[in-house]
């Protein structure tokens, strides 16, 4: 017979495991906050580095054509020449060259190419994004009042033209900002779904999906749902009225923009409609005003 024969082993008691299960439970409920708030803030440096690239993609643009790439048109020599949104033709400044020769050649043949997802035209931050992604959606719409002025000549007080009497993509980046690159807004926000609607790469202005926004003047301030606002604040499903042309936030107080210069900084929704307008036109002559500066955040590193 063993000696150990008749001795109990030690263990945990039940009240033990509670009290370990209780431990874990606290301790799990105080990591998860810091693990999002960690994912949150790559998400958002990543959502900046996207804009401040596609933003500077248009520097390039200019550099080669002479010329910002337009809303939507033909850009290209003889049967090189690529009939496309903006997105489409900055594709060979955000090291998508592939991607553009791609439409180059569809372009030539009279086909289509099935669009894919373009990693710095999207951001994790949207909170739109669902599992099974739709290839082409993107998040960096492009101010209207930059890229497809009749010349560069509309007031920010009236309504752009419709997009076939404008010349999109015909001026120069100095006589575009004439306000100054810093003073107007390129790049913004959007969801890559918004109801019906949402934001394609490939799309033209003026429709459901188009990966722009600023046809009209905000009349009010940011709002979830006014179509009259300067921007949708965070909408959910139910609150984004499929308004083709305006920009939409990530966050509940702000959003992401992106000057001409390359910054980008986070907008306040307390700015005036007024001072929006003003930054949203690039050659109106009007100063931003007072509102607009202490609505800006610091930079965004």
């Amino acid at each position: 017979m063993s000696r150990f024969s008749g001795q109990r082993r030690a263990g945990l008691s039940r009240v033990d495991v509670v009290v370990a299960l209780a431990l874990v439970a606290v301790g799990a409920s105080l990591l998860l906050p810091a693990v999002y708030a960690v994912q949150q803030r790559n998400a958002a440096k990543q959502m900046v580095n996207n804009l401040k690239q596609v933003t500077l993609s248009i520097h390039s643009f200019e550099g080669a054509y002479k010329k910002l790439p337009p809303a939507y048109e033909t850009v290209g020599p003889g049967k090189f020449a690529v009939h496309a949104s903006l997105h489409i033709h900055v594709l060979p400044y955000i090291e998508q060259t592939p991607l553009h020769m791609r439409y180059v050649q569809a372009t030539m043949n009279g086909m289509k190419v099935a669009p894919v997802v373009v990693p710095p035209f999207l951001s994790s931050m949207d909170p739109s994004l669902k599992n099974a992604m739709t290839e082409g959606i993107q998040n960096c719409a492009a101010n209207l009042r930059v890229f497809a002025d009749a010349g560069v000549k509309t007031a920010y007080d009236k309504d752009m033209p419709a997009l076939r009497n404008s010349e999109p993509g015909t001026e120069s980046i100095a006589r575009t900002f004439l306000d100054g690159t810093s003073n107007t807004i390129v790049f913004a926000t959007k969801y890559a779904y918004c109801g019906e609607g949402g934001s394609r790469y490939e799309s033209r202005p003026n429709t459901r999906t188009a990966a722009f926004f600023g046809r009209n003047a905000a009349k009010k301030k940011a709002h979830v749902r006014d179509k009259e606002a300067a921007f949708q604040l965070m909408p959910n499903e139910k609150d984004c009225l499929c308004t083709p042309l305006m920009a939409q936030s990530f966050l509940r107080e702000a959003i992401f923009v992106a000057t001409g210069d390359g910054v980008v900084r986070s907008i306040k929704s307390n700015i005036s409609p007024e001072s929006w307008n003003r930054a949203m036109q690039p050659n109106d002559g009007k100063k931003l005003g007072k509102d607009w500066r202490a609505s800006i955040d610091p930079p965004v590193r």
